[in-house]
């Protein structure tokens, strides 16, 4: 019953992205709604791929097949926006591309990595895919930041906001890229508005903000959380709480999203994880942490990571609870607050890439087969109209 139930959503996804849909950039914000050019409220429904932040500086699995036929199968899959995670790394002289079968893809022979971002944005473009770009490490290598800050000796600030004003003056005429998510999972010292240069990363949020969209108006600006704010602790890049206090400022109005990561105990156990009223304390937790931004209409939402293999039963009930709150329950009681043609919170899952030790990709090993497991649970979260995924457009 599970496999025929999971062919049937992977039927309904394959029937909704083949409509022939076409972006309508840009994309901007109005109250709690990420809205396109028409002022229509989308929702971004996204992958995240990673590879470029790692010393491979490209994406991972193009030694087993092509990257149009990668981004052919994300689309294919209901997705309609792809997170792409580099690092500052990748842009220097000596970064050369390793993992790539060039008969699989000619196109990408001799290129720098930068080039072959060029090609994947390029063909992302060609059939309707957005692309949000992330800035995940300084370094080159796996995870996030080891020092839980945006910068390092090796690569400060100032080439942090330098990489991120070239990728905005790169893709300035690119339909296809909506969006910078400025930097993956501050954490550890991490601080919000309290003032202290080396560490506020709101302070560095607005500062690398105000230049992106000095270069590039139109791109939706999307901040993470922190770790610990006064006392309270979050997922690494959860933590926005401090925005009651201290929100982000930004020069040009309505371009910022807010975006927490958020995760169930098998990645990682967290206190709430072990509550006795455990699942039904959830969507308070979330709405502390970060929901409360969507709930007040203030602001949109993109929850930027979350994943899971589902094995364990927790794991399911928190992907329930996580659900039926993206989608606009948000006080539990299973009654979805009616959001008057209005779109649900935002989600991009973590990750394509099937080696991943805890959560999984959405392929298996072999690079090819969509994991039946996954996709039932996905499926829910997916917004299909008669215009199409909710941010692609006829």
């Amino acid at each position: 019953m599970n496999l025929i139930k999971s062919l049937l959503f992977l039927i309904i996804a394959l029937f909704h992205a083949h409509e022939g849909f076409a972006l309508s950039a840009p994309l901007s914000t109005e109250g709690n709604q990420i809205v396109d050019a028409e002022r229509t409220p989308v929702r971004i429904q996204g992958i995240s791929w990673f590879g470029f932040e790692t010393d491979h500086y490209v994406p991972q699995g193009l030694d087993i097949r092509s990257y149009r036929s990668m981004l052919d199968q994300m689309k294919s899959l209901g997705f309609n926006t792809v997170r792409i995670p580099y690092s500052n790394q990748m842009f220097d002289e000596g970064s050369l591309p390793v993992g790539i079968d060039f008969e699989k893809n000619p196109d990408l022979e001799g290129l720098t990595p930068l080039e072959i971002l060029d090609k994947i944005v390029s063909y992302a473009g060609e059939i309707n895919l957005a692309i949000i770009l992330d800035h995940h490490r300084s370094e080159a290598g796996v995870g996030a930041a080891e020092n839980g800050l945006w910068y390092t000796e090796n690569y400060p600030e100032e080439r942090f906001i330098e990489d991120w004003a070239m990728l905005a003056e790169r893709y300035r005429e690119s339909p296809a890229v909506i969006g910078a998510d400025l930097h993956n999972e501050p954490h550890g010292e991490a601080s919000w508005g309290e003032g202290e240069e080396e560490t506020d990363w709101k302070s560095a949020a607005e500062k690398v903000g105000n230049t992106i969209l000095s270069i590039h108006p139109h791109w939706l600006i999307i901040v993470e959380g922190i770790e610990f704010y006064q006392g309270e602790e979050y997922w690494w890049g959860g933590n926005l709480i401090g925005v009651r206090n201290a929100p982000i400022i930004l020069e040009v109005p309505n371009q910022l999203v807010y975006s927490p990561h958020d995760y169930p105990k098998s990645i990682h156990e967290k206190p709430w994880h072990n509550d006795m009223y455990y699942p039904d304390n959830l969507p308070a937790h979330f709405s502390n942490g970060w929901g409360y931004l969507f709930e007040t209409e203030s602001y949109p939402v993109l929850l930027g990571e979350f994943g899971s293999k589902f094995t364990e039963m927790d794991d399911q009930l928190w992907m329930s609870a996580i659900t039926n709150y993206l989608n606009g329950d948000f006080d539990g009681a299973g009654n979805v607050t009616p959001l008057e043609g209005k779109q649900g919170i935002s989600w991009i899952w973590w990750a394509w890439n099937p080696n991943l030790g805890d959560s999984g990709g959405i392929l298996l090993d072999d690079w090819q087969t969509p994991d039946e497991n996954k996709l039932p649970f996905l499926e829910p979260l997916k917004t299909y109209t008669e215009s199409g995924n909710g941010l692609l457009h006829e």
